[in-house]
């Protein structure tokens, strides 16, 4: 009797793992952003994971853990099981461009199972209304002559904004200063109560451009966007420039094909609904569906596009 016990015992462990995989999702999931509440991440998150609890008939459940443009999420979930409860947000700066520039405790090549990608941001530069620079070139003339009085606003080191103001330090000669913030609503706070000059970032700054409050000033991504078509980018400015932009969902390297097609159908259905396109209009970002087989190519692509840019740019590890 004892004997049957163990061998049945020992086919059900060696049937569990195709079993789990074919009854998930069997529990809650988490979904990790690595940005702090309110900010774009987040807002577009949030609804997703509402809808992903419509298409998966589970709950999940949004936890913010900001910190390091998003590498500090990045690195929590490298860490977790590849059972497909525990996903996160992988944007640009934990993706293509943190890893290039300091030591992370994930490889973004070899760390990650690529589910989707739902989305990508317009980034660009913004001031208060009454700054004394109302153009770009107006901010760069009145940094030359004022180095060190700068200071503009990020949400977090080594984001696609952070790079990018750094290089135009470099070609410009700038001395402006960083200050990092744990998302991009902080760093809008931050500018509304002028303890910074300048914010760089994505469109958390909306409202405040339209209210008359700030001016955007240049857009840092590589095309001009629809709400504020007058508005160059820097590409238009002369600047060899252009910030990329990628905003999907990964998880733990390892997780089974058919979890990630699972979740992959369920971020596709959420990218056709009304409920997702609403918030990514109303933050006036861009809805840009890739597939699991495409959201990885698109990372790999870019890993390599900009590491060979800061290296280049003197700004590596």
């Amino acid at each position: 009797m004892k004997n049957l016990l163990r061998s049945a015992t020992l086919s059900l462990l060696l049937l569990s793992g195709p079993a789990l995989a074919g009854d998930w999702p069997s529990k809650d999931i988490n979904l990790t952003v690595g940005y702090g509440a309110g900010g774009t991440t987040d807002s577009t998150a949030r609804v997703l994971a509402k809808l992903l609890e419509q298409e998966l008939g589970t709950s999940v459940t949004v936890i913010n853990k900001p910190g390091g443009g998003g590498s500090l999420a990045a690195g929590l979930a490298a860490a977790e099981r590849p059972d497909g409860y525990n996903v996160f947000t992988l944007t640009t700066g934990a993706a293509v461009l943190s890893p290039h520039r300091q030591e992370l405790p994930y490889d973004t090549l070899s760390d990650f199972t690529f589910i989707s990608q739902y989305g990508a941001w317009n980034l660009g530069i913004v001031v208060p209304s009454d700054a004394p620079y109302q153009t770009f070139e107006e901010l760069v003339a009145f940094t030359k002559k004022n180095p060190g009085k700068i200071s503009y606003a990020i949400a977090g080191t080594g984001t696609p904004q952070h790079l990018t103001m750094e290089r135009l330090a470099m070609e410009e000669g700038l001395d402006w200063k960083a200050i990092p913030f744990k998302g991009g609503a902080a760093s809008v706070t931050a500018l509304l109560g002028n303890h910074v000059d300048v914010m760089a970032g994505a469109t958390e700054w909306l409202p405040q451009v339209q209210s008359g409050d700030f001016k955007l000033l240049a857009i840092m991504t590589g095309a001009r966007m629809k709400q504020f078509p007058d508005v160059p980018t820097l590409q238009d400015l002369g600047y060899d420039i252009a910030a990329p932009s990628i905003l999907g969902i990964a998880a733990a390297d390892g997780v089974p094909e058919d979890i990630v097609g699972k979740l992959d159908a369920a971020i596709k259905n959420a990218t056709e609904s009304e409920e997702l396109q609403a918030i990514i209009d109303k933050l006036a970002m861009k809805m840009t569906y890739r597939n699991s087989a495409d959201f990885e190519q698109n990372v790999r692509e870019n890993y390599k596009i900009q590491g060979e840019i800061i290296r280049a740019a003197g700004l590596g590890k």
